[in-house]
């Protein structure tokens, strides 16, 4: 990016200024109410289900933390109104995690989430920054424009923590970067809150022989098992497959408009009970999967193009992810940039594009999904056509000195 002085100077206090700005609209909309209504309607978002969660826990009743009406029950006066319940699916130790914020008012309790999840979004930024030279330069600036990309703005705000999946997937990349492979294990293993996507990557180290990652994720998984042990019972994955599996076949024909999962957006368009969905989309899902783990097999690509590469395609392998997590793009998206792969005008279209998740009611599915899918398809065509146009212009040159 050729500009003078002067324009660098402005990209680097603008954003900063939105940034600002978007924080001080924050606690004025947190401070215009009480509860969990405000000036703008219900705050919170999805906080509600991990802070019920961390009551539930916090008042041990762990045995019912899946009982649709225990979880309703604990949300009635955080919902400002609103009928039902938000679904809380993850494992006994997060909701364990999430009870320190019970002793703490709701209200309080979601403005420090979310301030933790905007510092996670600025530490996976930070962690990368050695391996995207575009991020390294342009820190401002990049952090502005993700931070403000819709699904990464909805996921921070709305009380989810995808800006943590953020941070334990930019540490992995980090550290196997820099041959700490044990540390990459313990992202893995401190990412096991959220098994779609650390069964896969553990999966991928594997394929990848990083035995060391793999060491000390497997002592880090033993260490997450006893703790829920300890929560909920040695008996706690039936008990939270058994619980869960309900809530989350109700949780997909509500949350239909909101996948980008293959089987979840053709489960909105086809139908919740269409076995072409699961058919299509699982095949799509498939032939995903076993791209990354030709990748990782192999090592045909650099690390950097690998890890683009897996952790778009991550959020394509199960059957159930919702759009904010289409922020796992976002790595991606930098390296082309930063690789020249993309110019701006491209960054940008991708960055506007992620508002067309708000005609998904009109649709009856998220526009995202295809989003997602074609992003993906351009990480890998792009890395990989430059990774054969690299090798093509090395290997004449090898072989006139070795005919020397």
């Amino acid at each position: 990016m050729n500009i003078d002085a002067a324009w660098q100077r402005r990209l680097t206090l603008y954003p900063r200024l939105i940034l600002i700005t978007i924080a001080v609209a924050f606690v004025i909309v947190i401070a215009a109410g009480s509860g969990s209504d405000t000036a703008g309607g219900r705050v919170g978002g999805d906080f509600p289900a991990f802070y019920s969660a961390g009551t539930i826990v916090a008042d041990g009743d762990v045995a019912d933390l899946y009982d649709p009406a225990v979880q309703a029950a604990a949300q009635v006066e955080l919902l400002g109104g609103e009928d039902g319940f938000i679904m809380y699916p993850y494992a006994p130790y997060v909701a364990g995690a999430y009870s320190a914020f019970s002793v703490l008012p709701y209200r309080t309790a979601y403005v420090i989430h979310t301030a933790l999840m905007v510092a996670a979004l600025v530490g996976a930024l930070t962690l990368t920054r050695p391996m995207i030279g575009v991020l390294d330069r342009w820190f401002s600036l990049v952090l502005g424009a993700v931070a403000t990309a819709y699904p990464i703005f909805v996921g921070t705000s709305g009380g989810q923590n995808t800006a943590l999946t953020l941070l334990l997937l930019a540490a992995v990349w980090r550290a196997l970067a820099e041959d700490r492979d044990a540390w990459a294990g313990v992202a893995v293993a401190l990412l096991l809150f959220r098994p779609q996507y650390a069964l896969p990557m553990l999966g991928l180290l594997i394929l990848g022989r990083h035995w060391r990652a793999v060491g000390t994720a497997g002592l880090g998984a033993g260490l997450v098992f006893a703790v829920n042990a300890a929560i909920a019972g040695p008996d706690w994955v039936s008990k939270w497959i058994n619980g869960v599996r309900p809530l989350l076949e109700a949780d997909a024909e509500i949350n239909a408009v909101n996948e980008i999962a293959p089987v979840g957006f053709l489960h909105a368009v086809i139908g919740v009970d269409s076995p072409a969905a699961v058919v299509i989309g699982g095949a799509i899902s498939v032939s995903i999967a076993l791209a990354l783990s030709w990748l990782w097999w192999k090592k045909e690509l650099d690390l950097g193009s690998r890890f683009a590469i897996t952790a778009t395609g991550l959020m394509l392998l199960g059957f159930h992810t919702i759009y904010y997590d289409s922020s796992l793009a976002v790595f991606a998206v930098l390296l082309m940039l930063d690789r020249r792969l993309i110019d701006v005008r491209v960054g940008v279209a991708i960055w506007a594009v992620g508002l067309v998740q708000i005609i998904k009611d009109p649709i009856g599915a998220s526009p995202l999904a295809l989003v997602v899918l074609a992003v993906f398809a351009l990480v890998v065509s792009r890395l990989w056509l430059a990774q054969s146009a690299s090798d093509d212009r090395v290997l004449p040159i090898q072989d006139s000195y070795s005919s020397r």
